[in-house]
């Protein structure tokens, strides 16, 4: 975890409470990790693999997410259908974060992860600016 950029500001006991209480998922090349309309309240850190993010299932790609990149957190916010497929496109390993982990952590953690949710959607209504 320690050398995962969304774990960098975490100290060493929140990356290990982290550690004790999260959920490690593993999806297969192929394997749908988010489903389009799904309701689910988490969202993952990719840990290692790579995923494409798809309108729909079998569409060309509108990202790719890599190693130490947060998505779903939109879902995890809102509780809102998700708007996206994410597809692993080789085997990867992710975090899953879900409200039961986040009530679990220490203030300081949760703040932290907060911080890096908020950093994640700023990139990304900059980055939507720049296209518009």
């Amino acid at each position: 975890m320690a050398k995962i950029p969304f774990f960098l500001k975490f100290s060493g006991s929140e990356r290990a409470q982290m550690a004790e209480f999260a959920q490690i998922f593993i999806a297969d090349p192929g394997e749908a990790i988010i489903e389009k309309a799904a309701r689910d309240t988490c969202f993952y850190v990719l840990l290692s693999g790579q995923g494409r993010v798809c309108v729909e299932r079998d569409s060309e790609p509108v990202a790719i997410i890599a190693p130490g990149e947060i998505f779903g957190e939109v879902g995890f916010i809102l509780n809102s259908p998700r708007s996206t497929w994410v597809i692993a496109n080789q085997l990867c390993a992710l975090l899953r974060i879900d409200q039961l982990l986040m009530n679990s952590l220490d203030v300081s953690a949760r703040d932290k992860i907060k911080d890096q949710i908020i950093f994640k959607l700023a990139k990304t209504i900059v980055a939507y600016n720049s296209k518009t």
